[in-house]
């Protein structure tokens, strides 16, 4: 597959809406081939991966599919019958692209849709009977640790900086100096549980946008963040990526590049962004959520620049899975 370089870091090209996948060619890697799937309130991602000799992950195969498992759970208490049907589909798919490739365990995490709902632990039972996957929810401290151990794997963590993965249900930041964790929250604020509780109007309106945006604020007002003029804010995962690809320069991305996209995404329908980004509509429909958050980061940072890469929680369970961790 493609790729395209966004802040000295690789992240896929877009691709037709639905399901994206890609695969590396069988290079100089060596060890145990391993399947690790990230099960998010949005979307369900998996990477295929063995040690690639210098302590990082080579990558055999990965896939993406948005099947929006988070939706209604913060109405209902509850994961929708209907999603997580989609999710064993999604999962049952990506156990054959990793036997594929020669995957001999199948590993992966759950995070803040299926921690909160009352029938998770029944969800994840289904899972492994069904599909194969040990998939075991995760608290928010743990996603953000694995997240950050990923993230190291691939880039440069020098000096002081702010990380922020933003899923469906849940935003877990990070303050680092010189690749150590100084602190880690994981917050109750999503790209998908915003929407579903503030967004109604396709596209947003302005002001359905600025509610997402303060709630976003209030929600990381008491974050012991460091001056901006320190920090660089790097944004991991798809709104990130997906940021990325509405910028004039994916290089030089300050807050102001941030505003100018969510002020197009408030005249943008759901369905010219999903053929523009090249994500499935459902996808699409929560971007707008997930960009209000980087802006409230950016607002309160001010940082020197804002930096886009692949979620690294997938690398950090491989990376574990290939020390044989749990």
């Amino acid at each position: 597959m493609p790729e395209s370089t966004v802040s000295g870091l690789t992240a896929p090209s877009p691709a037709a809406a639905g399901t994206t996948a890609g695969t590396t060619p069988d290079g100089h890697g060596g060890g145990p081939v391993v399947a690790a799937v990230d099960l998010g309130s949005n979307s369900i991602k998996l990477t295929v991966g063995r040690p690639d000799g210098a302590e990082g992950v080579e990558a055999l195969a990965t896939a993406s599919e948005t099947v929006r498992l988070g939706a209604g759970v913060a109405a209902t208490g509850r994961l929708a019958d209907d999603r997580i049907e989609a999710a064993l589909v999604a999962l049952v798919r990506f156990a054959k692209v990793a036997r594929k490739h020669g995957a001999t365990r199948l590993v992966g995490v759950a995070t803040e849709a299926t921690r909160r709902a009352a029938n998770g632990a029944a969800f994840l039972d289904r899972v492994r009977a069904e599909t194969g996957w040990e998939i075991r929810p995760i608290s928010g401290d743990e996603e953000a640790a694995l997240t950050f151990r990923g993230l190291a794997a691939t880039t440069d963590l020098a000096g002081s900086v702010v990380v922020a993965d933003i899923g469906g249900g849940s935003t877990e930041v990070i303050v680092a100096r010189d690749g150590a964790i100084g602190d880690a929250r994981s917050l109750p604020l999503g790209s998908g549980s915003l929407t579903d509780r503030l967004v109604v109007s396709d596209p947003p309106t302005a002001a359905e946008v600025a509610a997402c945006q303060a709630a976003a604020a209030e929600a990381i007002a008491p974050l012991p963040l460091p001056p901006g003029a320190e920090a660089r804010l790097v944004v991991v995962g798809g709104t990130g990526e997906y940021l990325a690809r509405l910028v004039p320069d994916p290089h030089a991305v300050d807050a102001a590049a941030v505003a100018a996209v969510l002020g197009l995404l408030e005249r943008m329908p759901v369905a010219e962004v999903a053929a523009t980004v090249g994500i499935p509509e459902a996808r699409a429909r929560v971007l707008p959520a997930g960009i209000a958050v980087v802006l409230a980061l950016a607002d309160r940072l001010n940082p020197t620049r804002v930096e886009v890469a692949r979620s690294g929680i997938r690398t950090g369970l491989l990376l574990d899975a290939f020390a044989g961790r749990r």
